[in-house]
């Protein structure tokens, strides 16, 4: 019983692409990871977000989407795309990006995070891009201490007001802050941008 346990602490999640057979146990995934944010956001701003990271044919459609498996079940999600500017939240072009990282609640503290993380970074890596960013917020305070200890960096300059990106006037400013991680070998040029340490 013990060799079992200890096994199933080590295992490593598998990771693989979504189908379409996959979207509604994301959309799941998605809800039940991202509820608990609801009580930080404006109730319509969080509507549209939230309705934003399920529109999966879109994301689908821009980039590719991942998932991460435990025991066969879902235990994660995250959308890569080769070009974030696509996402209109004012990447450059050429840099790769990513969004809507979850992982299912009973998952955490197995290394699906930072197994997604991983394979986006890995994936950016192979197809040139110089820069891997997404956006994060202040109170996902887990996300933030994990994304600072895989090496991604604050860059304030491209942070966003989520509140005019989706054309609310809410009483609480939304900031998404940007992280980012330099791909490219060094003296490269890579957009000419270099994180800040904020």
């Amino acid at each position: 019983m013990v060799q079992y346990v200890r096994a199933l602490r080590v295992a490593k999640p598998r990771l693989r692409l979504a189908t379409g057979n996959d979207h509604p146990a994301i959309r799941e995934l998605l809800r039940v990871t991202y509820q608990p944010y609801a009580a930080h956001i404006d109730p319509e701003l969080f509507g549209r977000y939230v309705a934003d990271l399920l529109d999966l044919d879109r994301h689908a459609r821009d980039g590719q989407l991942l998932i991460a498996e435990l025991d066969g079940e879902l235990a994660g999600y995250a959308a890569y795309y080769p070009d974030a500017s696509t996402q209109g939240l004012g990447w450059p072009v050429g840099w790769a990006g990513g969004r809507g990282l979850a992982v299912r609640p009973t998952a955490r503290g197995r290394g699906v995070a930072g197994a997604l993380i991983t394979e986006v970074t890995r994936r950016a890596r192979q197809s040139g891009a110089p820069v891997f960013a997404f956006h994060t917020s202040a109170f996902m305070t887990t996300a933030v201490a994990l994304y600072e200890r895989m090496g991604y960096q604050r860059a304030p300059q491209f942070d966003v007001d989520l509140n005019a990106h989706y054309g609310i006037q809410a009483t609480t400013r939304w900031m998404a802050l940007s992280y980012l991680r330099r791909l490219s070998t060094p003296g490269s040029a890579g957009n000419g941008i270099r994180p800040s340490a904020a």
